[in-house]
């Protein structure tokens, strides 16, 4: 491990992370000017898709064109094109290339095109990364990643998985310096075996200064494990394996550390000294049991919550640390707004409507190919960024 190569490759992170957020503050004044200039780039550039032609893109000539042409959906609408879209045909609902494909619900495909993984990218991982490198968490250590990157390739050229997993994939430049679970293992990973390789990564990596995960629960997962397992894993570090080189010193670290812990209470400080910050990404599922974690991770560790995201659409952007709120994305989405108690969808709201303490049903014009598509996502307004509304998930539905 080469920490100068390590700073220099979190310096970068930040940077690019700088940059979103740079383009963040500018967009977030003005949002329904970003809306409709995202829109109409949208109709043009997909007027000749099957789509398009279907929906009579050519005829509309500005937003309220859009809205009345265009029909709400959901995702039955899309089933056949998306049939389609996986076995290699395009310009079938977006004319921009299909990248990857994600699964919703475990079995539902959701076509996610190269501006849409880019945009989850730099709204995602970028802001993240932002946010933790701002603070000082970032540039020091290495990244526990604890994200599925599992994926297959498709006859098509495409590849199927976690959108996570191949946002991390995408940086492989940087895979073998920054992040502790390499890559050509974790793609070796089954349901046996998974907790184990993570843990003796892990562990065996004292330099860490970032950890990165799907949900909170895959760092609680983590340190169980690590309570319950910690005599072998400790052996399997001071004796070396097929995985790792053998490290007596850092087994004995270990030993003492584990030999006097408790169940259930702070560990991460012990076991990794310069760790300070948990990126997490589903914060829909943030609950009363997050604070298990916190328990775990003590007071100086601090979380990063990127967004409201899903494969659906990137729909907000993290703005603080240790903060669940965050704002809408003008550039990334179109939105529309049910309001919670209206009994249909025949008056939606634009971005510019919303009121703060009021909760609303997403319908979102992605850049992926959903248009006008009802997301049954809702959201509670709690304030605004410049003059765009900040959001959490509304749990009181």
């Amino acid at each position: 491990m080469d920490e100068k190569v390590i700073k220099i490759i979190n310096e970068a992170r930040w940077t690019d992370g700088q940059k979103v957020r740079n383009r963040l503050e500018d967009i977030t004044y003005n949002p329904m000017r970003s809306q409709e200039e995202f829109v109409m780039r949208l109709v043009r550039e997909n007027a000749k898709t099957k789509y398009g032609h279907a929906n009579h893109f050519e005829s509309i000539r500005n937003l309220e064109d859009f809205r009345r042409t265009l029909p709400l959906t959901t995702y039955d609408d899309y089933s056949p094109y998306i049939e389609q879209i996986v076995n290699g045909e395009r310009n079938i609902l977006t004319a921009y290339l299909t990248e990857h494909i994600s699964t919703l619900d475990g079995y539902r495909k959701l076509p996610q095109s190269r501006w849409g993984v880019q945009t989850s990218n730099d709204y995602g991982f970028c802001s993240g990364f932002y946010i933790a490198g701002n603070h000082g968490y970032l540039t020091d250590g290495m990244t526990l990643n604890l994200i599925d990157i599992n994926s297959e390739h498709l006859p098509a050229g495409m590849t199927i998985g976690s959108l996570l997993g191949k946002l991390l994939m995408k940086r492989d430049v940087n895979n073998d310096w920054v992040y502790v679970i390499p890559f050509n293992v974790a793609n070796l990973f089954d349901k046996t075996n998974t907790l184990y390789l993570q843990a003796l990564f892990a562990l065996k990596q004292k330099n860490i200064s970032l950890a990165i995960c799907e949900q909170y629960i895959n760092m609680v997962e983590l340190l169980r494990y690590i309570e319950k397992h910690w005599p072998q894993l400790t052996e399997d570090i001071e004796r070396g394996n097929q995985y790792i080189q053998p490290d007596a010193e850092r087994a004995d670290a270990i030993r003492e550390i584990m030999e006097t812990h408790q169940i259930g209470t702070q560990i991460v400080e012990q076991l990794w000294p310069g760790l300070h910050c948990v990126m997490v990404y589903d914060v829909d599922n943030l609950s009363a049991s997050f604070e298990l974690l916190r328990t775990y991770c003590g007071s100086k560790v601090h979380f990063v919550f990127t967004g409201i995201s899903s494969p659906e659409g990137t729909f907000t952007t993290t703005l603080n640390l240790d903060d669940p709120q965050t704002v809408l994305i003008p550039d990334s989405v179109f939105y529309e707004f049910k309001p919670k108690e209206a009994k249909d969808y025949n008056q939606l709201l634009t971005i510019d409507q919303l009121e703060i303490g009021r909760s609303y049903e997403l319908v979102v014009t992605t850049l992926s190919g959903l248009y006008r598509y009802k997301t049954r996502k809702t959201f509670l307004v709690v304030g605004r960024y410049h003059d765009t509304p900040t959001v959490i998930i509304d749990k009181d539905k």
